[in-house]
């Protein structure tokens, strides 16, 4: 019981620090993102049942204006990300890879920029990364080869550069990629 209620904080204090850098500390924002209710019964967040975590957050088409703090990986059990169309800016923090369970990443139609991080690898049941309408910039990773659960890949509309890594190739599962407004070097993908 001890340890639930520490790891039930842990996830209150990530969501706490994680809405100061999503709305740039504008009280105004997330306004039931407050003491007087239990943070599982907050806007966006859904809980597991069983151990009263997080395993959900899906805030999308709103005017946060923020970034993505690090206290994002201090969610453990979190399965699905949506923050699509809120306004993020800045870099995708490395902490991401610290969500082992993660299965949907959506952070669609932001302006967020810099390089797709790798810790995304440490992600090992993640199915769908859609990033598309971002200011991401670098390569498209050859890494994402290595992500064998994987269906869906969308990094459209990016300043994502150079040839389409061959490695994407050996993702079976991979059912819908969209990698269009990429400058490209001429290259051939079979999948």
């Amino acid at each position: 019981t001890i340890a639930l209620s520490l790891s039930s904080k842990t996830d209150k204090l990530a969501l706490l620090a994680l809405k100061k850098k999503l709305t740039n500390d504008v009280s105004e924002s997330l306004p039931s993102w407050n003491e007087s209710l239990h943070f599982c019964e907050w806007q966006g967040v859904t809980c597991g049942r069983r151990h009263m975590r997080v395993s959900v957050l899906h805030l999308k088409n709103q005017t946060l204006g923020g970034t993505l703090g690090p206290s994002l990986g201090n969610l453990t059990f979190l399965r699905v990300l949506i923050l699509s169309n809120v306004d993020l800016h800045g870099e995708i923090p490395k902490q991401i890879g610290h969500l082992k369970r993660l299965q949907v990443l959506d952070l669609k139609k932001n302006n967020l920029q810099g390089g797709i991080p790798i810790e995304l690898t440490n992600c090992t049941n993640i199915k769908v990364i859609d990033m598309w309408d971002n200011q991401l910039t670098g390569r498209v990773p050859s890494w994402f080869g290595s992500m064998m659960q994987l269906t869906k890949l969308l990094l459209d509309g990016n300043k994502l550069v150079d040839t389409i890594p061959p490695s994407l190739g050996n993702i079976s599962s991979l059912q819908y990629i969209t990698l269009a407004y990429i400058t490209w070097k001429e290259t051939y993908l079979i999948l």
